[in-house]
């Protein structure tokens, strides 16, 4: 036996329901033709590079499976083009069986609730914070002093490079 893959676009206006349908209807013409499906699932709408029976957008799905006779596998392409809601296909023989494809559906993250007494917490925490007046111009008086001592620093600093600086070009 072959494997072969199938990619069809259909027309993106189809619901849900009848996309499944299609996809059933496509299904049930491989299995007439003494085929296994292997994976059947739709890539998503998505724009097209030009405009297939002036639709923009199509909804492209991807068929692998291990086929039958190259009769069959003629039959089944015509039968696919005589289709009307496939839009275009195109049928690949591979080299190899496809992995089997298996969705992973991930699950939503349950929050927990705050523990009570973290919320009681809270308030003792903001009354720590809360600082006195007092403390307040202590604060401001250090943080002012300690400024004042950084800038006579940087013109001691200064003064002695420029010196330096009048020194050199004194000597030239």
């Amino acid at each position: 036996m072959r494997y072969y893959e199938t990619l069809y676009i259909v027309n993106p206006n189809l619901e849900n329901e009848a996309l499944d349908i299609t996809m059933g209807e496509i299904g049930t013409e491989l299995e007439k033709s003494k085929s296994k499906i292997i994976n059947h699932r739709v890539w998503g709408k998505k724009r097209l590079a030009y405009q297939i029976e002036n639709q923009k957008y199509g909804s492209f799905i991807l068929l692998q499976f291990e086929g039958g006779e190259q009769d069959q596998m003629n039959e089944f392409n015509t039968w696919m083009k005589l289709n009307n809601s496939v839009l275009r296909h195109m049928t690949v023989a591979l080299d190899e069986k496809p992995e089997v494809y298996v969705e992973v559906v991930k699950e939503k993250p349950v929050e927990k609730e705050a523990p009570k007494d973290t919320v009681e917490e809270t308030p003792a925490n903001e009354a720590v914070v809360e600082t006195t007046s007092e403390e307040t111009e202590t604060q401001s008086d250090v943080t002012e002093e300690e400024s004042t001592e950084e800038t006579e620093t940087t013109e001691d600093v200064f003064d002695e490079s420029s010196e330096a600086d009048t020194e050199e070009k004194e000597a030239e």
